[in-house]
């Protein structure tokens, strides 16, 4: 061994030195160069140029580096396959050192850059960066395989299978992501707004990402909508938030049941007794709860006492008064009595000759028993009220609109009563109270209410 570096010293001293020599010359090149572009560059104002100095002098460096290396190998005596393995190693070290310092500088700018961008791009630059090394690994190792000859008809033939399978599985995000964009970068929807599609999705903007919106509907539930079908969607966008209820309306709803009380009229005479003499609940279910159930008719008899008279007794004259009685006019059950009391009794008193019905037509004395219920619908201003108007039962509809005087005595129902007091909407009140309960059906009162809130959401739209 020692007699093969005394015949050799000489070759393996010169390619050492000349490495060597390199090593200097790249430490004080990358030291130079730095210094002397920076002095050049100084009154450019980018921010970035920093960044692109420090890694052109790191790529200089290291090509010295590579370069000195290749250049001691060819002084050496190093040959045949030991020389051709060593510099495809120089070549790749070389081609991974480039790589490293374009991914570092590209690095460098999307980091700069994203400190300027609004929150909701953070994360799409961070699959930008996942993009962008996810390519450089690919391209290098391509060049790889080049450089060692091996098959990169394999490798090649994988990445198209692997991205097609990407681009199928990840399809409808793409769709999303690019949609997300135009929503984003275009401001067209802000948090805080109210949305509604003409899919019937509506409720307040509560986040905005690159997938979807996510809303608050009027039942609190947290809807999650994809971007794409917003884009794609007509949508109705209101830039004022909704005004706010003092209180907010809790819907209620009652379960009915009737019982029999076992009296039963024959005639006016005994007609007009049990009626001063009944429980509240008998009147109540003669009257409100009749109408509830004979709601389909058109025009709607007031109470079953005047149908009863006209069909059974046949007193036209009679049964015609009672039917003008317009039960929503009395705040309580004992008026209503009372208003059906006296125009019976002054109709007995003018008209002495009464007579009995047919037998199996009597008028059954029923009661009414009732069970109020909160449902779990509640709103907090009129889009939320309309929203949940559209489907509630009918029993709720009747709870608060032909039995909210017997309550409240004060307006026609529960709607107009809230929207004067807790909105301050009291044309709206109005219209709502205009709607004649005898000329609708339960359904048709519905689309009425429903058909003036959505008018004026309208006008809102237009205005917002």
């Amino acid at each position: 061994m020692f007699e093969w570096f005394e015949r050799n010293w000489f070759t393996l001293f010169v390619p050492l030195t000349v490495f060597v020599s390199f090593v200097i010359l790249a430490f004080f090149i990358r030291f130079k160069f730095s210094k002397y572009i920076i002095d050049r560059l100084k009154s450019v104002k980018w921010a970035g140029k920093e960044i692109l100095i420090s890694n052109l002098a790191i790529i200089i460096f290291y090509s010295i580096l590579i370069l000195g290396a290749y250049t001691a190998v060819e002084l050496s005596p190093i040959k045949g396959n030991l020389y051709i393995i060593i510099c495809r190693v120089l070549i790749t070290v070389f081609l991974i050192s480039l790589t490293y310092v374009l991914f570092r500088a590209g690095m460098g700018i999307l980091n700069l850059y994203s400190q300027s961008i609004k929150k909701p791009l953070l994360k799409p630059f961070q699959r930008l960066k996942n993009a962008m090394i996810i390519t450089f690994i690919t391209v290098g190792i391509l060049i790889l395989f080049e450089i060692w000859k091996f098959p990169t008809t394999p490798f090649i033939i994988f990445i198209i299978l692997a991205c097609a399978i990407a681009f199928f599985a990840l399809r409808e995000n793409i769709s999303n992501f690019i949609a997300g964009f135009e929503i984003i970068n275009g401001e067209i929807i802000k948090k805080g707004d109210y949305i509604k599609l003409e899919s019937g999705e509506e409720g307040s903007v509560l986040n905005i990402t690159w997938r979807h919106i996510e809303i608050k509907s009027f039942d609190e539930k947290i809807v999650i909508i994809p971007n794409s079908k917003i884009v794609k969607s007509k949508l109705e966008i209101l830039r004022k938030p909704p005004k706010k209820a003092k209180e907010p309306f809790r819907f209620y709803t009652r379960l009915n049941s009737k019982e029999l009380t076992g009296l039963k009229a024959r005639n006016l005479t005994e007609l007009l007794k049990y009626i001063k003499e009944v429980p509240d609940s008998v009147i109540f279910y003669h009257t409100h709860d009749f109408i509830e159930e004979y709601h389909y008719l058109i025009p709607q008899p007031s109470n079953e006492f005047a149908l009863w008279i006209g069909n059974a007794l046949g007193f036209e004259a009679l049964a015609e008064k009672l039917s003008t009685i317009d039960i929503f006019e009395f705040s309580n059950i004992g008026e209503i009595r009372k208003r059906l009391s006296d125009i019976i009794e002054e109709y007995i008193n003018n008209n002495p000759s009464d007579k009995n019905c047919e037998e199996g037509e009597e008028f059954h004395f029923i009661k009414s028993i009732s069970v109020i219920m909160p449902t779990p619908y509640i709103a907090h201003d009129l889009r939320e009220f309309v929203q949940i108007l559209k489907f509630i039962s009918p029993n709720s509809l009747f709870f608060h609109i032909y039995e909210a005087k017997l309550r409240v005595g004060k307006i026609a129902n529960d709607f107009s009563l809230w929207l004067s007091e807790s909105l301050g909407e009291e044309k709206l009140a109005e219209a709502i109270m205009s709607i004649d309960p005898y000329m609708h059906t339960i359904e048709g009162i519905r689309s009425q209410i429903i058909s003036i809130v959505e008018s004026y959401l309208d006008t809102e739209v237009a205005v917002g």
